[in-house]
């Protein structure tokens, strides 16, 4: 397991902290979180199957699909009992959407934005939690809020793996999450620029059947591991 995403050990009786250290290790072995977003739930529910017919551990299914929270319950309910795959939201960006998703059995929560009011409700329910942040103040400011995971957004506009690999020289304690809209091709560089775990939607898919999808997702997954 990379050393970034390793979490103190809890008590066997410590179902909260139990969760947050499988949902590390998921990562750690699997460091791609399928960002699920699109506009219709349709779409939504068919790209969340084909990351996790692919091997995907981590399934963000973001607020800006319509009806999100009734996405998050019906991929929990088919799932069963326990993970992997872990189902969470993304694009929690405040209060109330924090709540419904956790009403809804989020497993984790991502957000686009340093938030204290979700870092604080994540921190209470005891869920794997990812802040976004850009500069080298939000991002220290996520991880003094508690964030498992700081995740660096968007970088492909403001210099991609460049930019990721000079703002994280003093920040290298620091695991961090690469997106913003790049491909698979791109993990490798993000990688060599310190990303411990990559964000992408449906570019993972491309075109193509279900087997072709199946096989871009182990091939971007074993980059990401750094298998080649």
């Amino acid at each position: 397991m990379n050393d970034k995403l390793r979490l103190p050990m809890a008590p066997k009786t410590d179902t909260a902290g139990s969760l947050k250290r499988r949902v590390a290790q998921s990562l750690a072995s699997a460091p791609i979180v399928g960002v699920v977003r699109t506009s219709t739930y349709e779409e939504a529910e068919q790209q969340a199957r084909a990351f996790i017919a692919g091997g995907l551990e981590i399934i963000e299914i973001t607020f800006t699909v319509p009806g999100a929270a009734a996405l998050i319950r019906q991929l929990l309910q088919e799932r069963g009992a326990d993970g992997p795959p872990w189902i969470g939201a993304g694009t929690v960006t405040d209060h109330r959407r924090a709540s419904q998703a956790l009403t809804s059995g989020a497993e984790f929560l991502v957000t686009p934005n340093v938030s204290s009011e979700v870092a604080a409700i994540a921190r209470e329910a005891g869920v794997f939690l990812v802040l976004g942040a850009l500069t080298a103040t939000e991002i220290c400011a996520a991880r003094t809020l508690g964030a498992d995971l700081v995740k660096v957004y968007p970088l492909p506009p403001v210099g991609g793996p460049g930019y990721l690999a000079v703002i994280t020289q003093p920040l290298d304690d620091v695991p961090i999450l690469a997106a913003g809209g790049f491909g698979a091709p791109e993990i490798p560089a993000y990688r060599e620029a310190g990303a411990v775990a990559f964000g992408i939607g449906a570019q993972l898919l491309g075109s193509g059947d279900a087997q072709s999808q199946r096989q871009r997702i182990a091939s971007a997954l074993a980059a990401a591991r750094g298998d080649r």
